[in-house]
């Protein structure tokens, strides 16, 4: 059966809130919160990740993902598909609109089918490795589980990165699990910035695989230039 968000569950809620530098500022701090993302912000977040996410992201790099117009177009495709779950995240500096960081994120069933073909053979790669990763974790067997909290894609604004908020954006999913039902969550983590705040945020690692050792396996997970780096499937369990 398909997953839906529990309607007792009020959209939007807060999830997390926290202090960390302000903007511009050495020493001052500044309250935070994490939320679901609002349907009017819809936009807003599909542009913030194709600005950043889609530019910054090491494979989205390696493959010349945001330089090319049907990549593009299909993982912003795929983003709109996610974000009527109702279980993407955002950030934003408490006093202000501005978006901080946004997650997308949707649920992974053990039954669902996914065959999905994509018209850029760029993007393409790039879902195909994921999916590959995701396999080899195994994660309904490891973890006895029928679905878990996945996601594609999280990115901060440039102006407030070095501040621990990706930490926080990956802690924010514990509340959101459980209060929506959900007992466990997962994501491919695709480089050293985003594996450490996952370690951070209590994630740990169930399978590893350097980009180099991808390539070996099919020669469309080529990332060239990173191939020294490992791309990690990890997990969180929310008791």
């Amino acid at each position: 059966m398909e997953w839906t968000r529990p309607a007792k569950v009020l959209f939007p809620s807060v999830w997390h809130r926290f202090q960390a530098k302000a903007p511009m500022a050495k020493k001052q701090l500044a309250w935070y919160r994490v939320q679901d993302l609002p349907e009017d912000r819809f936009d807003d977040a599909i542009r913030h990740m194709c600005d950043h996410f889609a530019r910054d992201e090491l494979m989205n790099q390696a493959k010349g993902l945001s330089r090319d117009l049907v990549a593009m177009s299909d993982v912003v495709a795929l983003w709109r598909a996610m974000l009527p779950d109702r279980l993407s995240l955002v950030c934003f500096r408490e006093g202000s609109d501005e978006i901080v960081a946004v997650n997308i994120l949707d649920v992974a069933s053990k039954s669902d089918q996914d065959d999905r073909r994509f018209d850029s053979a760029i993007f393409q790669a790039i879902y195909d490795t994921i999916e590959y990763v995701s396999k080899r974790a195994n994660i309904f067997e490891r973890y006895g589980v029928d679905r878990y909290l996945n996601a594609m894609g999280l990115s901060v604004n440039p102006e407030y990165r070095g501040r621990g908020i990706a930490t926080e954006m990956l802690r924010a999913r514990i509340a959101l699990c459980r209060t929506v039902g959900l007992k466990l969550s997962s994501s491919c983590f695709t480089g050293p910035i985003s594996q450490t705040a996952a370690v951070r945020a209590g994630f740990q690692e169930d399978f590893a695989i350097t980009y180099g050792e991808l390539a070996r396996v099919n020669r469309k997970f080529s990332y060239p230039g990173i191939e020294e780096n490992f791309c990690k499937y990890m997990s969180l369990r929310v008791d």
